[in-house]
């Protein structure tokens, strides 16, 4: 049985959050995080956080960051199988409930699973940039959408 939860409501799925998203620091540019900052980050933190469960395992993840002009991301459980563009659908759907008329990403230039996934989606390329993380100089895209 599949179900899409709000993971501030349903937290549950606290850890298996957690889990997934440290898989994805390389790409995410993070640091790895615990069960006990996420749920502080959870609390504080002015994003929406929407999760696809399938019997009760976490399998994909959108986040909606309010903070920071609708920017959002994505990570999922396994990728090529269409779970990423399902949760952009889920993410853009809130940005819209939230009246943001467009929402954007940051997608590191060698992760070409996420690239394909933004572009088959309809989102554009807006500009080629570099971040600093950990003393290295990564190249990145930033995608927007606009959202009707």
């Amino acid at each position: 049985m599949i179900k899409i939860i709000d993971l501030k409501k349903e937290r549950f799925f606290i850890p298996q959050y957690v889990e997934l998203r440290n898989s994805y620091v390389d790409f995410l540019l993070t640091n790895l995080v615990t069960v006990n900052e996420t749920k502080d980050w959870l609390i504080n933190e002015n994003a929406e956080v929407r999760c696809l469960i399938d019997n009760n395992i976490l399998i994909g993840v959108a986040i909606l960051y309010l903070n920071k002009k609708g920017e959002i991301t994505f990570f999922v459980k396994q990728q090529r199988n269409g779970i990423g563009s399902g949760m952009l659908d889920i993410i853009e759907k809130i940005a819209k409930e939230k009246n943001l008329d467009s929402v954007w990403a940051w997608v590191l230039s060698n992760n070409l699973a996420a690239l394909k996934t933004f572009i088959k989606k309809g989102y554009v390329l807006e500009e080629e940039t570099e971040r600093e993380y950990k003393t290295r100089i990564y190249r990145g895209i930033i995608f927007r959408k606009k959202l009707i």
